[in-house]
């Protein structure tokens, strides 16, 4: 049975998150909070699976040491902490994620977003959700925390260096950021525990739907050295496949990418 831990905060709206979440899981709820990545981080380690959920953060992350922006009430912002086991392979585990925003998405009708190997959602070329995944090995587990951030209903005046969108300006009538909340919880819960029985290769031919990036021309940095390139999709690792004359070549990171 989930229960929630207030700590040292005022509660936030998410206390029916008690009677939604389908797993046994530990969560804390807080008004406002630096980062939820960060306080999940720095918990003691426990196999019990766990959530942290706010309605503001104040030093939100992003890949690469980037900011998280946000604004307050207007976005759902969570991680969650889940282990696995120390030789388990993680990759393929933020398209994975990807895959469960994009699940509660379509409960909800929208049916337009898009995946942005590795770790962004989008909609008409816009931002609307993105992912970071921070792992810390433990003996023989793995504790791995995934922190997803997703654009609800922004102020016209937020500004970011990327376009965005919230689901406000696509949708007449949202569904309540809780409930929202919620399913996007369970959805990553249940697709985390069939990446561990099953791997990246079950979720595939979803990723193929979905993929934003797929027949795309970009510019590669590959050895030191610039191409231009066509992304042909993903492999069996969730790495980046980008096709350079007449070869492939295996991409890691998004740095090494730039869309032309």
């Amino acid at each position: 049975m989930a229960f929630i831990d207030v700590a040292d905060y005022h509660m936030a709206n998410y206390s029916h998150l008690v009677d939604q979440i389908s797993a046994s899981v530990e969560c804390f709820v807080f008004d406002s909070i630096a980062s939820t990545n960060d306080y999940l981080s720095t918990l003691e380690f426990s196999k019990t699976t766990q959530i942290c959920i706010t309605k503001e953060q104040t030093q939100g992350k992003g890949q690469y040491d980037r900011t998280w922006l946000s604004q307050k009430d207007n976005s759902i912002l969570l991680s969650v902490r889940h282990v696995f086991a120390a030789d388990f392979s993680l990759n393929g585990l933020s398209l994975v994620i990807g895959l469960s925003i994009i699940d509660t998405l379509e409960a909800f009708g929208i049916n337009q977003a898009k995946l942005k190997w590795p770790n962004d959602v989008l909609i008409n070329d816009q931002k609307l959700a993105g992912i970071l995944i921070e792992n810390i090995l433990q003996g023989r587990y793995q504790s791995v925390v995934i922190g997803l951030g997703l654009n609800y209903d922004l102020r016209q005046n937020f500004e970011c260096h990327s376009p965005w969108v919230d689901l406000k300006s696509i949708m007449q009538n949202p569904p309540a950021i809780e409930d929202l909340a919620a399913l996007l919880i369970n959805n990553l819960l249940k697709n985390c525990q069939l990446f561990e029985l099953h791997g990246l290769s079950h979720f595939l031919q979803s990723w193929q739907q979905v993929d934003y990036l797929k027949n795309r021309q970009v510019e590669l940095d590959f050895n030191n050295q610039l191409f231009v390139g066509i992304v042909k999709g993903i492999n069996a690792q969730g790495m980046l496949m980008v096709a350079v004359n007449d070869q492939l070549i295996e991409v890691c990171s998004s740095k090494q990418i730039r869309l032309i």
